[in-house]
């Protein structure tokens, strides 16, 4: 298959700010239902519920024999041990450094789409994506580097990591899986798989909950929050590949303090403004930058048919 049409490199653009939107939003929604209740409780749960909601979505169509690995792979490391491990380093490292740390899902995103799957960007697009970069830099610091200290609560730190080491991997994974595979078959089993391995931790564990009648309306919202955020992740993996996507969904930060602006009360400072603007002209300019000519009309492999 030659060159994706402009057409669809604009619609992967398009679900990307979208689904980052729906990214943006879960650290406010989690926060109502976290007031009373453990990390691995919400998680399991609403990756959970998310997948119930993704499965509503044409049910009568089963996976396909060769993406049972992929699936397993996505559930069990993307939407079960990552987070899993994230909501654990959480507890031990300051927000500061987990709020940094989170990033470098781009960094080891790119560098194993560059290392394993031969992924390129061009040296225009890449001087135009350290743009984003730097907002990122500014906002998850605030440039307040002296509060960054890596060996301050350093196994929470190591969590983090891990955690961004395995959305890494699962990234290029989708991207390579989501050109013989259905999107929406990929992420609505992914979080069944993944959000059931947790809740099943959690029951295994008893870990208390307890859910009121607010809870558990942040609970739904969120449930439907990560299901729109997975699978516009993917569609847009699908048509940008990993390292643009991830570039593009790093606006959820900006969205994320949006959010928390307005239905929390939390204060968003002149450098976080600043951090956001600078993210947002990244996402412009490198979309402006890239020069995708017209080829032959984007297909799916024969016998599927595209669904988003």
């Amino acid at each position: 298959m030659g060159e994706k049409p402009s057409s669809e490199v604009t619609k992967g653009y398009i679900y990307a700010i979208i689904g980052s939107v729906c990214a943006g939003s879960v650290s406010t929604l989690a926060k109502f239902s976290l007031n009373s209740n453990d990390p691995v409780v919400v998680t399991g749960l609403s990756i959970l519920l998310s997948g119930f909601v993704l499965l509503s979505y044409k049910p009568t169509r089963s996976p396909e024999p060769g993406s049972l690995r992929y699936l397993l792979f996505f559930g069990l490391v993307g939407a079960g041990l990552a987070p899993l491990m994230y909501f654990e380093g959480l507890k031990e490292t300051t927000a500061v450094n987990a709020s940094l740390l989170a990033n470098g899902e781009v960094l080891f995103t790119a560098v194993i789409a560059y290392t394993a799957f031969r992924e390129r960007l061009s040296r225009g697009l890449a001087a135009r994506a350290m743009l984003i970069v730097a907002g990122l830099v500014v906002v998850s610091t605030n440039l307040d580097l002296a509060n960054i200290a890596f060996f301050q609560g350093f196994s929470g730190n190591l969590l983090v990591l891990g955690a961004t080491i395995c959305w890494g991997v699962e990234n290029n994974i989708i991207a390579v899986a989501s050109k013989r595979f259905d999107v929406a078959l990929l992420s609505r089993f992914r979080n069944l798989i993944g959000g059931g391995a947790i809740a099943a931790v959690a029951v295994v564990a008893m870990v208390p909950t307890n859910f009121g009648v607010v809870n558990s309306l942040a609970l739904v919202l969120l449930a439907l929050a990560v299901a729109g955020g997975t699978y516009l992740f993917i569609a847009a993996v699908k048509r940008l590949g990993a390292i643009k996507m991830l570039l593009v969904w790093s606006s959820s930060t900006v969205f994320g303090a949006g959010f928390a602006l307005v239905f929390l009360g939390e204060q968003i400072t002149p450098p976080q403004f600043l951090g956001g603007a600078l993210i947002i002209l990244g996402i412009y300019v490198f979309h402006r930058g890239e020069k995708v000519p017209e080829a032959e009309p984007f297909s799916l492999p024969a016998g599927k048919s595209e669904e988003n």
